[in-house]
Parts: structure tokens; C-alpha cells; sequence
């Protein structure tokens, strides 16, 4: 796939990702029922920090494709890219993972999360905290101020090149940011998915009163649309990475560059999954929108 395309294809996400963002935003931040359940928090979270990263990260990508060069090529610019771009795609990934357990706990065990005020700073807002500032902090130390790293940055490829976080001691920084920060997550999500469908089965069947299928169901589907969008964008890394450090260094690496790119439209594509989530934004978009030219209409009478 040439750069041409690839910087197309992110324009033409781009604009329709920032738009349904801002309208999913405003949604939430007009409505203090719906902002005040607990299970909504994750989505709100998730589409704010998502949001972030379509106006901050998406540009750098859009840049270097429509230039096919690094714009500006300065080593203070391609630390901050890799920073960044590292970080905040691992915090979206280890949120979506934590938002799997805990629509789990929602939909099977609420009062667990739901009961006292201690046990929703616990369970629920501590969690998300860490979420976001683990993915920042690690990738700080061992991309920003790690002693023995020294970059050697290549203008002409997106995200300057390879990090030399991921080559020193061995590579075992490496291993570690795989593992911990995709791989762990991914499985989490992947593990999540397969026993919520799994009990809602087994209950079925034994015919249990358990949890009110009917009332939960949303929620079941919530979780299972958005992890989706994770799996499918993540999947393929996941995969490629596991067997390059299992003895295959050059196992696919001819489409890596491609893989890198398609972990691009999972950004782009939350907005409009989360939109589907939510059928009441569209609903109240509609009728604001013939309210404001009902008005309208009567002014100019």
C-alpha cells in the first residue's frame, strides 16, 4: 500500500471520527442521568482519551504520509511521537481490557461494584486511573530518560523508526512492552469476551434466573461490538510479535509496515462503533436539528 493511499484512507476517517467524537462528547456531558451510571464511565472515558488521540497523534501519521518525510526532522520531535504514540495506544488497549472486566463484574456481579464507596474507588476509578497513567510513565522512563537508550532516528519511515528501547539489555525492554502493555491486554479482552458468552450459555441452558438476560443484554453487546474493533486492529501485531520473539524474526516482515497502519483506524473507528452503541445520540441529533429549521422556518414567516 503506498503512502498516497494510506494518507487518503486516514483523511477520509479522520474528519468523520473528530465529528461523531464531539457529538458522542456533547451527548454525554448534556445528559446527568446517563453520565451518572457507573458503566457508562468506561465509554466516556475511553471516547475522551480516543478523542485526544485523533486531534494530537492521528496529524503526525497524515503529515508524514502526505509528505513521505518527517516533518520537522528534529530528534525532540520524534522522541515526543514515539512517546506518545506508544503510550497512548497501550492506554487504550489496557482500557479496553479493564472495561471488559468490569462490564463482566456489571452484568454477573454489580453489588460487587456497586456496594460501598470504597469499593467503587477500588474497583471502579482507581482501575481507570492507572489505566492511563501506566501506559505514560513506563514509556518515559524507558523511551525518554532511559540512560542506555540512544536513539538513532530515520527521517524517510513513520514514527522515526524503530525505538531503541525495544533493542537494549537484550531486548528484554521489548519483550516487556509486548507483553505487558499489548499481549496481557489483548488475552484479557479475548478471555473476557469468551466467558461472558460462555456463562450466558451455560445459564441458559440450566435454565438459571441468575442475571435477567433481557435487561443486560446491551451491556453484554456493548462490550462485545467495542472489543471487537480491538481484537480485529490488534489481533495481527499480537500474533506477528509472539512468533518473531518465539524464533521467527522475520516472520511477516514485509507487511509489518501495513499491520503498524491498520492499528491506526481503531482510533478512527470507536467513534462510529460507540455511535451504534448509543441510539439515542442520533435520535436527539435528528430532532435538534429539525427543531433549530422548525424555528427557522418561523423566524423568516
Amino acid at each position: 500500500m503506498t503512502n498516497s493511499i494510506k494518507f487518503a484512507l486516514l483523511v477520509i476517517f479522520e474528519i468523520p471520527a473528530i465529528c461523531v467524537s464531539i457529538l458522542m462528547l456533547i451527548y454525554f456531558l448534556t445528559n446527568p442521568i446517563v453520565r451518572a451510571k457507573s458503566k457508562n464511565h468506561i465509554w466516556m472515558i475511553l471516547l475522551l482519551f480516543n478523542f485526544v488521540q485523533l486531534l494530537v497523534l492521528l496529524p503526525m501519521p497524515i503529515s508524514f504520509y502526505y509528505l513521505e518525510r518527517i516533518r520537522p526532522a528534529t530528534n525532540t520531535y520524534c522522541v515526543w511521537w514515539n512517546w506518545y504514540e506508544y503510550s497512548s495506544n497501550a492506554a487504550s488497549v489496557i482500557l479496553m481490557a479493564w472495561a471488559s472486566i468490569e462490564r463482566y463484574f456489571f452484568i454477573f456481579h454489580p453489588r460487587f461494584l456497586l456496594g460501598e464507596w470504597w469499593k467503587k474507588w477500588c474497583f471502579h476509578f482507581i482501575p481507570i486511573c492507572l489505566c492511563i497513567f501506566w501506559p505514560s510513565v513506563w514509556y518515559f522512563a524507558v523511551s525518554v530518560i532511559s540512560p542506555g537508550c540512544m536513539n538513532v532516528w530515520q527521517f524517510d519511515q513513520v514514527i522515526c523508526g524503530i525505538p531503541c528501547f525495544t533493542m537494549i539489555y537484550g531486548g528484554i525492554l521489548g519483550v516487556l512492552h509486548l507483553l505487558l502493555n499489548i499481549m496481557i491486554p489483548i488475552f484479557v479482552i479475548v478471555a473476557t469476551n469468551i466467558a461472558l458468552i460462555s456463562r450466558v450459555i451455560c445459564e441458559k441452558f440450566a435454565r438459571r434466573q441468575i442475571v435477567n438476560w433481557l435487561r443486560q443484554r446491551r451491556m453484554a453487546f456493548q462490550l462485545w461490538f467495542v472489543s471487537s474493533l480491538y481484537m480485529t486492529g490488534w489481533l495481527p501485531l499480537t500474533f506477528t510479535g509472539l512468533v518473531q520473539f518465539t524464533g521467527r524474526p522475520t516472520f511477516m516482515l514485509e507487511h509489518l509496515s501495513n499491520i503498524y497502519f491498520s492499528l491506526y483506524f481503531v482510533p478512527l473507528l470507536l467513534p462510529i462503533v460507540c455511535l451504534c452503541l448509543f441510539p439515542d445520540v442520533v435520535k436527539i441529533t435528528r430532532e435538534s436539528l429539525k427543531r433549530r429549521r422548525i424555528n427557522r422556518v418561523a423566524t423568516m414567516t
